[in-house]
């Protein structure tokens, strides 16, 4: 059974949006060598979420799905000095705040309590053996698309 025009268009497109997707964090990475990852991440995610909610032939409601919920991924690179782990800050309309109790041993963080609408600016510092903390890395903006 040969698949419908429609579904063969709707693959095209997203194989289209994928290649740009991959030549885009391409980019990223080579023009932010210091936080392309984290931005590329970032970025990435807020894309593939517009990407998602194109409009469809699919009828819509007015209001947005219960449940559903923004987060804000981050990775970066990992330290060359010897360390515990990473405490993760985040500034938004509160101020800032420290997202982890503990320093986190891995290279990335979710931030599941984000709201949507809102613009918020993350660093990260490398905690040694002793509890010092590093300079901040360097900043990075997320702007949530509102529900």
């Amino acid at each position: 059974m040969r698949p419908s025009s429609k579904s063969a268009k709707v693959l095209m497109i997203a194989f289209g949006v994928f290649a740009l997707l991959v030549a885009w964090i391409g980019f990223q990475l080579g023009a932010h060598r210091h936080t392309g990852i984290l931005r590329a991440v970032v970025n990435a995610k807020h894309f593939l979420h517009e990407a998602s909610t194109f409009p469809s032939a699919q009828p819509r409601t007015a209001s947005a799905p219960s449940g559903l919920q923004h987060n804000v991924t981050l990775s970066w690179k990992t330290s060359t000095s010897p360390i515990v782990g990473y405490n993760v800050y985040r500034r938004g309309t509160s101020g800032v705040v420290k997202l982890n109790f503990e320093p986190i041993p891995a290279t990335s963080y979710v931030d599941r309590t984000v709201q949507p609408g809102q613009t918020y600016f993350y660093v990260t510092k490398a905690v040694s053996a002793k509890g010092t903390e590093s300079t901040a890395s360097n900043e990075v903006r997320v702007d949530l698309p509102s529900l």
